[in-house]
């Protein structure tokens, strides 16, 4: 025997109900008479209840951070060359600052859109540039929330660089 289901949103409007055939089709029947309590039961429409502000409230909340994550993912334009885009930024960057500019770029240069520590790690060095614990230095951005792991594959870990990653390195730029 197969169940029937109907299900009831009342915030989206949505009736949904799970039964046997004959249980739905009864309880269809008596919707009308379940649509004029509900009518009786709300409250009148110049009134509205906490609840209904608290939800308007975490909506407003919630339509803010979409605006903020969409502002930070626009993306910030890349060089071919990675000498050029180290140029773009202020001298006196720290290992951190070093490391998350340098993992943008071999995102940016990745077909999939991430990075494994030994990538940034053989850029900088093809620059001259050697930090002392690219590992470590990569787990502490993680750790600051400027980076996240998309997967791992055995023991390596791929990366990518966060919204608040981009926004760190707007702020870096000259």
């Amino acid at each position: 025997m197969e169940a029937t289901k109907v299900r009831i949103n009342l915030r989206t409007g949505e009736i949904e109900l799970e039964g046997s055939e004959a249980f739905v089709a009864d309880q269809l029947s008596k919707l009308a008479e379940v649509a004029d309590l509900i009518a009786s039961l709300s409250t009148p429409s110049g009134s509205e209840t906490s609840d209904d502000n608290d939800e308007e409230e975490n909506l407003d909340q919630v339509e803010e951070k979409v605006a903020a994550a969409k502002q930070a993912d626009k993306r910030i334009s890349v060089p071919a060359s990675f000498g050029e885009w180290l140029y773009k930024f202020k001298a006196g960057l720290s290992d951190q600052d070093k490391a998350l500019l340098t993992a943008y770029y071999v995102q940016s240069q990745s077909s999939t859109n991430d990075f494994k520590t030994s990538e940034v790690n053989k850029a900088l060095k093809d620059h001259g540039i050697k930090l002392a614990n690219p590992s470590e230095t990569i787990r502490r951005l993680g750790v600051k929330k400027d980076l996240f792991q998309t997967r791992k594959v055995g023991k390596l870990r791929f990366m990518r660089v966060s919204a608040d990653g981009i926004e760190e390195l707007r702020r870096q730029l000259m």
